[in-house]
């Protein structure tokens, strides 16, 4: 085996396998869904949630000002 062979292996040690392609799959199917349900509850509630959380906090931390 010479110095090439010898790196391809090396190198061929770190390609996914093909029977891994499942698993990366649904691990990257369930990401999008987590992040596709958190978009759309925060369509859902929408800026004036976030107003009423601004204000909420607003009352209760000492020293905090109001928002304009």
């Amino acid at each position: 085996m010479n110095g090439i062979e010898k790196q391809a292996a090396h190198y061929r040690g770190f390609l996914i396998p093909d029977r891994s392609l499942a698993p990366l799959a649904t691990a990257l199917a369930t990401i999008v869904a987590l992040w596709l349900l958190i978009y759309a509850v925060s369509a859902i509630c929408g800026p004036e949630a976030d107003q009423q959380m601004i204000q909420v906090a607003a009352h209760t931390l000492p020293g905090a000002s109001q928002p304009p």
